[in-house]
């Protein structure tokens, strides 16, 4: 495997991870989403659904990326 296999290998590699790894955040943006609203938090709430939207908007991407390197 040359260089540049390698370097491609490595970034699909790359891709998947930092999605499983937004993942995560978004697991704990709903957990404390969640907290925020029981709080009565309605803009906290506003706020972390838009950071929701946006992580899984930014894994479509990501995994979109990984997609054309197959």
């Amino acid at each position: 495997m040359d260089k540049q296999d390698k370097d491609i290998l490595k970034l699909s590699k790359l891709l998947k991870h930092w999605a499983d790894h937004n993942n995560s955040h978004k697991e704990s943006f709903i957990k404390w989403r969640d907290v925020a609203k029981n709080k009565g938090l309605d803009s906290i709430v506003d706020n972390l659904n838009k950071a929701i939207e946006m992580m899984e908007k930014c894994n479509e991407y990501l995994l979109e990326a990984n997609k054309k390197l197959e």
